[in-house]
């Protein structure tokens, strides 16, 4: 059984103009929800093996604020993971080693959103998937499921969505 995760990053900043993509930071809002998203992750008792980030700076810091909730799961950053076309993240996540059945991957949209959908079978619950395809808003997680034995399967298998949690579905 393979799990797949997806955290996209938090809210960045577009105070200085001239930054590059690659290189802005998290937002005020940003650091919030990532904080929330914290909290989320310290609660759920099921965690990943291992975690792959876009080497992008706010995805960067939204794991990093995230990764105290992730008990000692290493981290390994991709640049390749900054990108924004679903068939390259599939491709990536294709070459995950096997001895890694549950793994989260941080990076951007509309990779992250469109990969969900497509990988999404009919079984998952409508819900979840009208909502995604409504939005993939910033700092969002979801998670996908499959009996699979490797991950080089990825793109011929469907996976049954069991989450996806917003950060302003946490508000207090």
């Amino acid at each position: 059984m393979k799990k797949i995760s997806f955290l996209r990053h938090a809210k960045s900043d577009w105070a200085l103009p001239f930054a590059s993509d690659h290189d802005r930071s998290l937002a005020e809002r940003g650091k919030n929800a990532s904080q929330q998203m914290k909290e989320f992750f310290s609660s759920k008792k099921e965690l990943f093996e291992i975690v792959f980030s876009s080497t992008a700076m706010r995805a960067v810091e939204t794991i990093e604020i995230v990764r105290a909730a992730l008990k000692n799961t290493d981290v390994i950053f991709n640049k390749d993971l900054y990108t924004f076309d679903d068939n390259v993240l599939i491709e990536i996540i294709s070459r995950i080693s096997d001895e890694y059945s549950s793994v989260l991957i941080v990076g951007h949209n509309p990779a992250i959103q469109e990969a969900v959908l497509r990988l999404s079978s009919a079984n998952s619950p409508s819900e979840l998937i009208y909502r995604i395809e409504a939005k993939y808003p910033t700092g969002a997680f979801s998670s996908l499921s499959s009996d699979i034995s490797s991950w080089k399967h990825i793109g011929d298998t469907l996976f049954e969505l069991t989450d996806f949690v917003c950060p302003k579905d946490l508000q207090k």
